[in-house]
């Protein structure tokens, strides 16, 4: 029987995912998810480093113009807007992060800690849920999927086992927080602007990393970044929700425990890309 607060995040994912068009199949998407997390694994070794979010073409949404009125942000330096981020981000570690494609109709969660991830394409019956992790077992790391696809009442299930012997303690895979603490401690972070959003006061921190032009608005009095939006050099925009959950025993139970309803069919793992989603 579910929880309370499973039950919640049900209604939650609902909630997130309801009432938008989807632009891409979300086999394609997954498939491209899985692809970056397999590159990435694999030219790092076991060890592993995370890719900051999929490819996905994402409007830019929810932005409620300019804040001038009371409440309204000051403008800040920006080396101190991103000492105060980092500081913010060291205390969410220990937390689950949760990024919103509203484009795409995708939630993903990250566990900060374990590395695991649980992800949700579109909504309703016809939904697609994934699982993934990388323990390692014997000496190697694995990368373990579980995929299940409600449109076509299937699930499917893979393992894949990558070269490279740990003798020892397992390498850490870079997280979310170190890979953003990174991007804005390079010291050419721009304070761009301030607005509101979704009831947020924020702060908008301008930043480059690997030829793409970041913008991270943050709360202006939390300093946890709320949205995201990614240029490439193309013009080409990804844009992004992002929040910080307590690592409750019902989220992470919900995170690591894959649920294959009854009679759904298994199948191979048709995307054969080996699994991984973006971290």
């Amino acid at each position: 029987m579910n929880t309370e607060q499973e039950i919640q995040l049900s209604d939650d994912l609902r909630h997130l995912v309801a009432n938008h068009r989807f632009q891409a199949d979300p086999d394609s998407l997954l498939q491209r998810a899985r692809q970056a997390r397999r590159r990435g694994m694999a030219t790092r070794g076991a060890a592993g480093i995370g890719v900051l979010a999929v490819a996905a073409a994402g409007a830019v949404i929810g932005f409620n113009g300019s804040d001038s009125g009371a409440g309204a942000p000051s403008v800040q330096d920006a080396a101190y807007v991103a000492r105060q981020v980092s500081a913010a981000l060291d205390s969410d570690a220990n937390y689950v992060y949760r990024i919103t494609d509203h484009g795409q109709g995708t939630v993903w969660y990250q566990d900060q800690v374990t590395m695991s991830q649980y992800w949700v394409y579109g909504s309703g019956n016809t939904r697609t849920e994934a699982w993934d992790s990388s323990p390692v077992i014997d000496h190697y790391t694995h990368l373990l999927d579980t995929t299940v696809n409600y449109k076509d009442r299937t699930y499917s299930t893979s393992d894949q086992k990558l070269n490279g012997y740990i003798s020892g303690t397992p390498p850490k895979e870079t997280t979310f927080v170190e890979r953003t603490k990174e991007s804005i401690g390079k010291g050419d972070d721009k304070v761009v602007g301030t607005g509101v959003y979704q009831g947020h006061h924020v702060i908008k921190l301008s930043y480059a990393v690997d030829g793409q032009t970041s913008q991270m608005w943050v709360d202006s009095t939390s300093y946890q970044p709320v949205y995201l939006i990614t240029t490439d050099s193309d013009g080409h925009q990804d844009a992004s929700d992002l929040a910080f959950l307590p690592r409750t025993s019902d989220l992470l139970h919900t995170m690591s425990t894959p649920r294959i309803p009854a009679g759904f069919a298994k199948v191979a793992d048709a995307l054969g890309d080996g699994p991984g989603h973006g971290g």
